[in-house]
Formats: structure tokens, sequence, C-alpha cells
């Protein structure tokens, strides 16, 4: 129920926001419904996929941090626009 209600929400605000831009109403219930829909399959996948992504944010961000602390001397960027 709680899903539902979020992804309504979202939706309805998008089709206000869509109409304060001067959208047609056909435009703007277009935009609310594949908002809501959107909104609602995200959360359904997070909420499936939620103990393997904190397993993976619990391993992966001290990772990084230790890749990037002995690896920090090693980056490089290309400069902007040069022929390379």
């Amino acid at each position: 129920m709680g899903l539902f209600a979020i992804a309504t929400l979202v939706g309805v605000g998008t089709y206000i926001y869509a109409k304060s831009k001067n959208a047609s109403n056909g435009t703007a219930a277009v935009a609310g419904v594949a908002s809501g829909a959107g909104t609602a399959a995200t959360a359904a996948l997070v909420s499936a996929l939620l103990p393997v992504l904190l397993i993976a944010g619990i391993i992966g961000i001290p990772a990084a941090g230790v890749y990037y602390y002995f690896n920090k001397d090693k980056q490089k960027a290309l400069g902007p626009g040069g022929d390379y």
C-alpha cells in the first residue's frame, strides 16, 4: 500500500509540474503515469535488492577508499580539448 501511495504522489506531482509548464493534458498525464510507474518499479527493485546492496556497500566503499589511497599518485586525467 505504501509503495502505491508513493508512486501515486510522484505521478500527481509530475502532472502538476508539467501543467505548470503549460503542457497539454495528455502530455502531462503521460509524464505523470511514466514517472509514477518508474518510481514504483525502482522502489520495488531496490527493496528486493536491499540486502545485496547493503553488503556491496559495506565491502565496496572501504575497498574503493583503500584503492584510491594506494593509487592516488597514479591517477591521470586528459587535458581539455587536446589532440591525444
